[in-house]
């Protein structure tokens, strides 16, 4: 990721149809949480988020499991037409 990380304590850490989802409060950078999506026991998806979110992704874990990037939008959805999830370059809007 390129940014100095620093953990705290796992939020969750949950499988579900055959991902695992987990969540890690952190120290550095303040605010955010480290999520990783894990499938087959090989991290397919890490990104940072909003610490005040992470139970939307634990809430729409079978969203992300059945389209990875549509699901990751849904979960990032702030309900006033923004978004917390930024897609790479070329994948929907952020």
């Amino acid at each position: 990721m390129g940014l100095d990380i620093v953990r705290d304590k796992v939020a969750f850490d949950q499988e579900h149809r055959g991902y695992r989802f987990v969540a890690t409060y952190l120290s550095q950078p303040k605010g955010d949480a480290l999520v990783e999506i894990f499938k087959d026991g090989t991290c397919i998806k890490d990104t940072l988020w909003p610490a005040y979110k992470i139970w939307n992704i634990a809430a729409h874990a079978d969203d992300i499991v059945n389209d990875l990037e549509a699901g990751l939008q849904e979960a990032g959805a702030t309900g006033f037409g923004g978004n917390v999830y930024v897609p790479p370059s070329g994948q929907g809007e952020g």
